[in-house]
């Protein structure tokens, strides 16, 4: 029994910090596009060159935060099985028919 509340507590855990994850990536892909909008203004071909690389860190941010989520719900669901005892007396194999 010990086990499986510290499974629930290590997926919350986890759960939490992917949130985390996801909300500081989502704001440093904001920072990102806008350092884009804000440097492609400027007559300068080095700083389109910086503005096209913070366009790029910005889409990358983007699919972290989306990866984040993902894995957050997955995580999440996977908590919720075990509460349910949906992973209680399992034996890990599929049954066959």
């Amino acid at each position: 029994m010990d086990n499986v509340q510290e499974l629930k507590n290590t997926l919350s855990y986890l759960h939490s910090e992917l949130n985390r994850l996801e909300t500081m990536a989502g704001t440093l892909a904001t920072v990102e596009r806008d350092h884009y909008q804000k440097l492609t203004n400027f007559d300068n071909r080095e700083l389109v060159d910086i503005a096209v690389e913070e366009q790029n860190a910005s889409r990358q941010l983007g699919t972290m935060k989306h990866m984040c989520l993902a894995m957050a719900e997955k995580v999440e669901g996977i908590k919720q099985s075990i509460e349910r005892g949906g992973l209680a007396g399992s034996d890990g194999h599929a049954e066959t028919n």
